[in-house]
């Protein structure tokens, strides 16, 4: 019987392809013997029983079981639970914290791609690229009517709101352009911000002078609404918002509303409360807005790079170590 620790794989479908294809699977079994999901769907709590009782770490992605009480007092020896993707607020209880579980996700990989979506729109919409399309494909023709301003990123002032992980890689994007970044952040002192080439400025000051604003924030009670209708208004005309955090920290209404006025744009991969974005929905018919279905994470072909982010977090604890970047219970009480 094999000493090695073993390891619960809850991935399936396509995702195990993505998530954890051959050299990632390879890099897990060189340290441990692996158990992979052979249902081709979710586990539910008496099927993830049967297969977690003796593991020593469990490796989850998208459509992870829940891990309920009962199912984690079925995992004595579980010291990991490693989420190749963000959010775990969804399937963890509180219960593994409690456990000294240590509870892991891919937050650094997926910022890399949230900050270069970020950019993307920032740049798509600088250069009014919505309209441009608009007369090339929809109306035939190769003059735009209605061309609206188009500009660029170059020497421009940028503001953040949040600098987390995905802000500090949208700004790692920016020195090319010469930019002036500005930064609002009230949980972080103002020289981490100056470490990262950010201005502290307060939420007033990024609104009303920045050319691009983009939100980098957590959705948390105390940010729902962030920019409701009187912050929306202090946004200056020709700038362009940027969101690729949370619907939440927008009033949807306000920002219809504001928007419809033409005086700037958006780029929006986020929406609140519904996602997908309803069909007859406002937003939809705007030609100052880029919309995109909630696809700032990494694409499918780089999706194993949270797999392998996971996968060696695994190995650090099974090896009697702290993995980078593991999940307090402070923290997963602010997540979404």
């Amino acid at each position: 019987m094999s000493t090695r620790p073993k390891v619960l794989v809850t991935a399936f479908g396509e995702l195990t392809d993505q998530v954890f294809p051959e050299k990632v699977r390879e890099q897990l079994e060189a340290f441990a013997d692996a158990r992979y999901n052979d249902l081709g769907r979710t586990f539910d709590e008496d099927e993830l029983i049967a297969r977690i009782a003796d593991a020593d770490a469990c490796l989850t992605t998208w459509g992870a079981p829940q891990f309920t009480p009962k199912a984690l007092a079925a995992a004595p020896k579980l010291k990991i639970i490693a989420h190749a993707a963000g959010s775990v607020k969804s399937f963890i209880n509180p219960e593994a914290f409690a456990r000294g579980i240590v509870v892991t996700n891919a937050a650094g990989v997926i910022a890399r791609y949230v900050g270069e979506m970020a950019l993307l729109l920032a740049l798509a919409c600088l250069r009014n690229l919505p309209r441009y399309h608009h007369a090339l494909a929809q109306e035939g023709g190769w003059e735009v009517t209605t061309p609206g301003p188009t500009d660029t990123l170059r020497d421009k002032r940028v503001g953040l709101i949040g600098f987390g992980a995905t802000g500090r890689e949208f700004a790692k994007l920016l020195p090319p352009f010469g930019v002036e970044l500005l930064a609002h952040d009230p949980a972080l002192p103002e020289e981490v911000l100056a470490e990262h080439g950010a201005r502290p400025a307060s939420l007033e000051e990024v609104l009303q002078t920045c050319d691009v604003i983009s939100l980098h924030a957590a959705s948390l009670p105390s940010t729902r609404g962030l920019l409701n209708a009187e912050r929306l208004a202090m946004i200056q005309d020709g700038a362009v918002l940027v969101n690729t955090a949370r619907g939440a920290l927008i009033e949807m209404d306000a920002l219809v509303s504001e928007l419809s006025k033409g005086r700037f744009r958006a780029g929006l991969d986020v929406f609140d409360p519904e996602e997908p974005l309803p069909p007859d929905h406002p937003l939809r018919r705007l030609p100052n807005v880029i919309l995109t279905p909630h696809v700032a994470g990494p694409v499918p072909t780089r999706r194993w790079e949270m797999g392998r982010q996971a996968v060696e977090n695994v190995r650090i604890v099974l090896s009697g170590g702290v993995p980078p970047g593991a999940i307090s219970l402070e923290h997963f009480e602010m997540m979404a």
